[in-house]
């Protein structure tokens, strides 16, 4: 039950940030690639004095499967615990987009690229997921970026995705909240609380 209401708590947080041409909802016989390592663990929580451990911790890939959607291929795409293109991650997750009829990319902020205990020196995400999602349009005109982050980050690929869903640092069940999100379970009706640049 605790866990269910963590899962509504999420949901009041998830803002939709871009919705072009419909793309979100998506529709659940689609075949789609999930691509970033946070589809598979989230960055669901700050560090420092707020980081505690959790109990139970959902990504979207764990929500897809009690969902029972299983036309839904995974790549990993990139390592958030070094910003390096690793290249063999990104064809992959390249193969995966170009297969796909909608490609969804969990990217945002590493621990290392934020935290209580320093100031942030600029707001880009790591090079490396930028470059991926990059590479990801190249071939996937159907794009939707899901960001998990604790604060504003520069989006230089904003003009060319189609969606973008903005998750911040959602909880132990942020990974159920964005599943129901992306496939319209719950409207995304949150409002940003900070300004991000365009």
């Amino acid at each position: 039950a605790d866990h269910e209401k963590a899962r509504e708590v999420a949901h009041e947080t998830i803002v939709l940030l871009k919705n072009e041409d419909d793309i979100l909802p998506l529709k659940k016989d689609a075949n789609i690639a999930f691509i970033g390592q946070y589809a598979q663990k989230p960055r669901y929580q700050g560090g420092g004095s707020s980081h505690i451990n959790s109990k139970k911790v959902t990504s979207a890939l764990d929500a897809i499967k009690q969902a029972g959607i299983t036309n839904i291929t995974f790549a990993k795409g990139f390592d958030d615990q070094v910003d390096v293109v690793d290249e063999v991650l990104e064809a992959e997750a390249i193969e995966a987009a170009t297969k796909a009829d909608v490609a969804v990319v969990f990217a945002g902020l590493p621990d290392a690229f934020e935290s209580e205990g320093f100031d942030r020196e600029h707001m880009r995400m790591p090079e490396c997921q930028n470059h991926l999602i990059d590479e990801i349009l190249n071939v996937q005109p159907n794009t939707v970026v899901v960001l998990h982050n604790g604060s504003p980050v520069e989006m230089p690929w904003v003009n060319e995705v189609k969606g973008i869903v903005e998750a911040y640092l959602g909880g132990e069940a942020v990974g159920g909240a964005v599943v129901d999100i992306l496939f319209g379970g719950v409207n995304p009706s949150a409002k940003l609380a900070e300004t991000f640049p365009y």
